[in-house]
Order: C-alpha cells, then sequence, then structure tokens
C-alpha cells in the first residue's frame, strides 16, 4: 500500500551523495522508511490490561509506548499517523513539480511554484510587509462610516475574516437552490464564549490574546503604546461581536441559523450599512432570496457601525488583515507569533511544525483538487475504490435492516428513514470531475500574492453558485485527507481517498478488521443523517419535519440520555464534555459502530466463519472490537483537551472508545465481562 521509500539502492546513492557533496539533507523519500502499519495490530494490545476494565488502554497502551508525542503536535494518534504519511506522499509530487521543466502540465506548475514560493523564506523575510501595504493602505484610508461596505467587501474577497461572513449555501427550505447566506464572524479567539467565559483560565487567554494582537501590530511597526492601545480596541470590538453570536452548541441546531429573507428585506434591517454598495464589490446578487443565519449579531453589527468611532474601524480591519496573512506569507517573526499563541498557548504544541509540512498542507488547502489529482493517480487505484463502495453498501443495508427492527419507531416515520437512506449518495476517493484552477494565477517568489489570488478565486467560485443548479459532485474535503463528512443538504457521504489505507482499511486484512475500523466510520456517517442535526433533513435535503410528534419525543429522550453520560465526563480537571455539542458525532459513533457489527456478522454468517477460531489470540468478534480502539489510539496535551472540550463537537478519543463500547452489551458479551465491570454501562444508552 505505502510507496514512500525509494528503493534501497537508491538511497544509498543519496545518502552518499549527501556525504561526498555537502548536501543538506536525504531526499525527501529516503528520509522516513514507511512503517507497517496495520488495522488490527496485536502488538499493540496490552495484556496487563483487563479489557473490562479500561479497553482503550488495553488496546491502545502498546502504541502509546511506541509513540511520544512529537514536540510539533498538540495531539498525535492514527489519523495524524496517516496523515503525516500522506504528507510525505504529497511532498513528493510537491518538490517534482517544484522543478521548472517545460513538460510541467498547468496544474503542476501551479501547485509547484505555489509549494516553491511557499518554501522560499528568504524572500519572504526580505519583501517583508511590502505585499500587503497597498491593503493596509487602502484600510488607511477609511475616512466615514459609509466607505466601509466596498472595503470590507473587498477585503471579504481577499480572504480577511473582518465582522461577518458571506457566501452560498442551499436553501434549508429547497435544498434544490443556491442562495446568499450571511453569518457571524470576525472573531480572533477559537469561539465566543472564549470572550465570556469567566474562569481564570479563560481570563488569561484572553490576556494572553490581547498580547498576541498588540504584538503583531507592533511588528507591522506600530510604536509599543499604540500597539497596546490598538490591541485593546480590538479586544473590546470582537468582545461586543462575541456576545451577540451564537455558541457553538446553538449552532448545531439548524433551525437556530434558519432565517429566511431576501437581499431587499436584509438590506433595509442594516440601517447604517449599505448592502447594496457591499454586494456590488463583493460580486455577489443585489436581490433575491437570503438567509440572515444570526438576527441578532447583525442587529448588533448594525449598532456598532452606527456608534463606533472609524478610526477603531481601521484598527479591527488592520488586526484581521494581518492575522489572516501571518503565517507562510509574511516574514517568520509574524508566523513565529502566531504559532506560539494559536499552536503553543492555546493548545500546548511545544515545538512549530517543519516549514516543508506547512507548505505541503497549504498547497493541499489552496489547490488541494490540482494536487489531489496526482495523488489519486499514484495511490488509490480503481480496485481500492470498489472495496471500499462494496463496504459502504453492505452497510447501508445492514442499517436498512436495523431501522426495521427498531422497537421505539412506528412504521409511518420507519418509511420515511428508509426512503432518506435510499436516496444517500455514495461518494468514494475523489470528484468525478476535477475543479477547473485555469483562472489562478500563482508567480513565483510571490507566496502571499499567490495566497491573495487564491482567495479571490474561493471567494469568486463560491458566489458564483448563487441562482444556478446544485453541483451535488462538489467535495468539501481533498482526495488525500484523512477524514469523512456526511453533507445533510446534499444527503451524501463522503470519503476522501487519502483515508482507505492502513491503519483504517486494508486489502490485506481480514473482514474483522476492516469492518470494526473503516466499518465503523463509514456507518458513523451514514448515522450522521439521523442524528439530532440530520435527522431534521427531509430525503431530499430539505430542512423538513418528517418524523411524528411520539417519534421525536422517544427520539429525544433517548438522546438526552448520551447528553447526560457526556456531561459527567471530565476533560481536563474542571472541564467537563459539553453533551450537547458532542451529541451529533456520539450518536454517530454508538449508531456507526453498530452498524458495522450488524454488517459483518451478516458478512461472516455468508461465509461460514468460525466464530470459536482463534488468530493471534483473538476470537474474530475480539478482532471487530479492538480494530475500532485501535483507530483512537491518540496522546494529547492537556491544553488542546480544554481546547477540544470547549470547542469541538467530537468528545476526546479515549470516550470515543470506552463510553461507546460500555453501551454495547454484545462487546461485554465478546470479553465475557461482568455485570459489574467498568466497560458495562449500568444505564446503557441507545438511539440507533
Amino acid at each position: 500500500m505505502f510507496r514512500l521509500a525509494a528503493a534501497p539502492y537508491r538511497c544509498l546513492i543519496a545518502l552518499i551523495a549527501v556525504l561526498v557533496a555537502g548536501l543538506a539533507a536525504l531526499p525527501a523519500p529516503c528520509q522516513t522508511a514507511a512503517p507497517a502499519l496495520r488495522v488490527f495490530d496485536p502488538a499493540l494490545v496490552d495484556k496487563t490490561v483487563d479489557p473490562c476494565e479500561n479497553f482503550y488502554r488495553y488496546s491502545c497502551n502498546g502504541w502509546f509506548k511506541r509513540n511520544p508525542l512529537p514536540a510539533d503536535q498538540t495531539s498525535y494518534g492514527r489519523f495524524t499517523e496517516l496523515a503525516e504519511l500522506n504528507r510525505l506522499h504529497l511532498r513528493q509530487i510537491l518538490e517534482e513539480a517544484a522543478k521548472p521543466a517545460e513538460s510541467r502540465s498547468a496544474n503542476e506548475q501551479k501547485i509547484g511554484d505555489e509549494y516553491a514560493s511557499c518554501m522560499d523564506t528568504a524572500a519572504v523575510n526580505k519583501l517583508g510587509i511590502a505585499p500587503l501595504q497597498p491593503e493596509l493602505d487602502r484600510i488607511a484610508a477609511l475616512k466615514t462610516p459609509a466607505e466601509l461596505p466596498a472595503l470590507l467587501a473587498h477585503l471579504h474577497n481577499i480572504g480577511v475574516n473582518a465582522f461577518f461572513g458571506m457566501g452560498s449555501n442551499q436553501d434549508f427550505a429547497d435544498s434544490t437552490s443556491v442562495i446568499s447566506f450571511y453569518g457571524a464572524g470576525g472573531l480572533g479567539l477559537p469561539e465566543r464564549d472564549y470572550y465570556t467565559r469567566t474562569d481564570a483560565k479563560s481570563v488569561e487567554q484572553r490576556q494572553q490574546y490581547v498580547a498576541h494582537v498588540r504584538k503583531i501590530f507592533a511588528l507591522a511597526g506600530e510604536p509599543d503604546a499604540q500597539a497596546a492601545k490598538d490591541a485593546d480596541t480590538v479586544m473590546a470590538i470582537e468582545t461586543r461581536l462575541a456576545k451577540a453570536s451564537l455558541t457553538v452548541t446553538e449552532q448545531r441546531d439548524p433551525q437556530n441559523l434558519n432565517h429566511p429573507t431576501d437581499v431587499a428585506a436584509f438590506s433595509k434591517e442594516l440601517t447604517h450599512f449599505s448592502l447594496a454598495k457591499y454586494v456590488t464589490v463583493v460580486h455577489a446578487p443585489a436581490a433575491g432570496k437570503a438567509n440572515d443565519m444570526e438576527p441578532k449579531f447583525f442587529a448588533e453589527f448594525n449598532a456598532l457601525v452606527a456608534d463606533a468611532p472609524v478610526e477603531q474601524f481601521r484598527t479591527y480591519l488592520r488586526w484581521q488583515l494581518l492575522h489572516a496573512y501571518a503565517g507562510t506569507s509574511l516574514p517568520e517573526s509574524f508566523d513565529q507569533e502566531t504559532w506560539n499563541f494559536y499552536s503553543h498557548m492555546l493548545n500546548g504544541a511545544e515545538k512549530q511544525q517543519e516549514r516543508w509540512k506547512r507548505c505541503t498542507s497549504r498547497i493541499d488547502h489552496e489547490l488541494g483538487e490540482a494536487l489531489g489529482q496526482v495523488y489519486v493517480a499514484r495511490y488509490f487505484p480503481p480496485a481500492e475504490k470498489q472495496q471500499a463502495l462494496e463496504m459502504t453498501l453492505a452497510i447501508e443495508q445492514a442499517m436498512s435492516k436495523d431501522v426495521d427492527g427498531l422497537d421505539w419507531m412506528s412504521a409511518e416515520t420507519k418509511v420515511k428513514a428508509k426512503e432518506k437512506l435510499k436516496t444517500v449518495m455514495n461518494k468514494i476517493g475523489y470528484p468525478d470531475k476535477w475543479r477547473d484552477y485555469s483562472k489562478v494565477e500563482i508567480v513565483r517568489g510571490d507566496a502571499l500574492g499567490n495566497q491573495m489570488r487564491v482567495h479571490e478565486f474561493d471567494q469568486a467560485r463560491d458566489l458564483a453558485k448563487i441562482g444556478k443548479p446544485v453541483d451535488k459532485g462538489e467535495w468539501q474535503m481533498t482526495p488525500p485527507t484523512v477524514n469523512a463528512y456526511y453533507d445533510p443538504q446534499m444527503n451524501n457521504v463522503n470519503f476522501p481517498a487519502g483515508y482507505f489505507q492502513p491503519p483504517f482499511f486494508s486489502g490485506k486484512e481480514d473482514d474483522a478488521a476492516n469492518y470494526g475500523d473503516m466499518g465503523s466510520t463509514i456507518g458513523h456517517e451514514l448515522t450522521h443523517g439521523f442524528d439530532d442535526e440530520g435527522r431534521q433533513y427531509d430525503k431530499d435535503g430539505n430542512l423538513k419535519d418528517w418524523w411524528t410528534k411520539d417519534d421525536e419525543q422517544k427520539f429525544t429522550e433517548r438522546a438526552d440520555c448520551m447528553v447526560k453520560q457526556y456531561d459527567s465526563i471530565e476533560a481536563v480537571p474542571g472541564v467537563h464534555l459539553n453533551g450537547k455539542l458532542t451529541l451529533g458525532e456520539n450518536l454517530a459513533d454508538l449508531g456507526g459502530l453498530w452498524l458495522a457489527w450488524l454488517a459483518w456478522l451478516d458478512k461472516a454468517h455468508d461465509s461460514h466463519l468460525d466464530m470459536a477460531a482463534k488468530t493471534n489470540g483473538y476470537t474474530p468478534e475480539q478482532r471487530f472490537w479492538i480494530a475500532y480502539a485501535q483507530q483512537w489510539c491518540t496522546q494529547t496535551r492537556p491544553e488542546q483537551l480544554r481546547t477540544q472540550a470547549q470547542t469541538n463537537p467530537h468528545a476526546p478519543d479515549e470516550y470515543r472508545t470506552n463510553t461507546v463500547l460500555q453501551d454495547l452489551p454484545e462487546f461485554a458479551k465478546s470479553f465475557s465481562c461482568k455485570k459489574t465491570a467498568t466497560m458495562v454501562s449500568p444505564k446503557a444508552c441507545r438511539v440507533w
């Protein structure tokens, strides 16, 4: 599966070249040998731990011993393990593409020159903030609030997240229609509650944030006293915006984000901000349907425009501009300071990732399908795509049977649920039609300009969707990504090519391992269509109630069991998980693993698998559960755990293992766990 390392003799020749010619380092393919990753790995099991007391430690302690947390990571697990290997694949592709040659394709020129520009720190440092000066001058020229709409539209076009966000999305009421969406934005801290929590750690983080903003202003040339004053101004404006914003938990309910209007009516609400001027410059429709996602926020934004001094707008916009580009496009001093606050202070990283890693991730983000097209051709053969599709179809069939057997759901709602399941679109690996980047200009040596032009391209492409038919073939993740997602309005599941590799999937391993691991992920994404958020959309992706009132009440009662279950978990001292925030993912974890179990049992039955036979000392059932647990082996810093508990809809990986398995009697039976064991919940939760 992994094709990272060149043949041994090629790396030996490269080593000789390093010694003789004094080269800086070995070529990328020779630096790291491909580890033998497995979906089920008995060597990772710690038999000194009772599986009925802590199955996560039982399954993962061997992995923890092999994999101390790297200094440049805030967490490191099996997902990171594969993502890092994929990043080595991408590095090799990019370094080859970065070599100027007439034979390069248009896409190879773009990804290669963008990578070379990002890697050229000497050029970036030499240019300083000069590439941003025209934009800084544009902000400095703001004289009156009447000029703000045109300026803000321009800044949004170049990727500056100031005040609010505007883009295209499917109409909640009619998923075939793409309309204008206006949403809250403009915050520099992870989410709104960072501005409002009163505990000592949150107060400290706000102080650190103000100090960070001050340092960025100082690096941009402001005197210390002015930088300190401006940082306070930024904090005051962002706090005001934050208090008017929805919480991350409130944002999970689409009903809270559904406020249909039209551009003309929305414009009348913004009495101090000319939406007409804004849409003209941003190149968005001046009429037609729209969604005001957070009316309370926009009322406060309108008041802010009316009463805040113009000089405060200039200060805030200057910060947002610097913040947007203070990574690999600006000198290392900006890059380092940004890492210091966001990665080190907030999330505990001890060392910044190497430049090539960050540049590779940048190209994957900016030109992901151009890069992904090369990646897929090398690393995702058609046979693997077919295997993935077959597993997905098997788990969908298991879900259909499971719905039939639900004792709490009425026959009427079951019919609607199965109709929705039948219309789910399965997208495996990569898009059928690749994105066209011909309009993106990439100039070698212009790292900041390249980033700005990519933002302009993405913004124009997004806004051009408004009023046009929905493209159901579009992807929100790039092909090399080690992740997956369900889109409730598209009603489709999406599994990028980068995911279908060990340690999550392998054609060389048995079904028990593959279904326990990748199968649970497929089931997870399918279950999202029926979690507390996804269940509110019908088979066509419309936000429409298709449940009977009685079934809805029964669903809520069962879901509340999981809310309380996860609320009781203390991620770090003094910080509990938010059961409502993580509910959708928790439902998908439990439901997805159950569906994978059912699908695997069907396949095992059809193949007459001997359930008593042992491989590596484990029965097929035990291998299924261990493979599930081993996908979550993860080392995480306490700072990252705190951030995750406060902002992330996913529970930490330990609880995605133990808490899920505690609710499944089938697991306890496989390991002969007593009813009093820790891994057996006295009150098991179950929805799907």
